[in-house]
């Protein structure tokens, strides 16, 4: 078996041996202020329709918005600002925004 193979396996068991109730295993809570894709979609779908509409909006492609709604990429610092931005100021971002 691979070395890959074998720490899947190792996984498995201890995941099996944690839902017996036999092993406690680390836990980790995300911290509030954390955009998970389920706070992202939230925040695009409070103030436009679809992605693309929060594209014509915000000026952040549908692509970018779809990757980070379903998890496959995460925003930088710059993008985690601008989402905060237009999630509590959504018509301030319009504003600034316009062209």
């Amino acid at each position: 078996m691979s070395r890959i193979g074998a720490d899947l396996v190792e996984a498995f068991e201890e995941m099996a041996a944690h839902l017996r109730g036999e092993i406690e295993v680390e836990s980790y809570e995300v911290p509030a202020d954390v955009l998970t894709p389920e706070k992202i979609r939230n925040i695009r779908r409070k103030v436009a329709r679809s992605t693309k509409a929060f594209e014509a909006d915000f000026q952040i492609s549908a692509r970018t918005m779809e990757s980070y709604e379903q998890g496959r990429r995460k925003p930088d610092a710059a993008m985690t600002a601008l989402l905060r931005i237009i999630d509590k100021e959504p018509e301030a971002a319009r504003r600034a925004l316009a062209s």
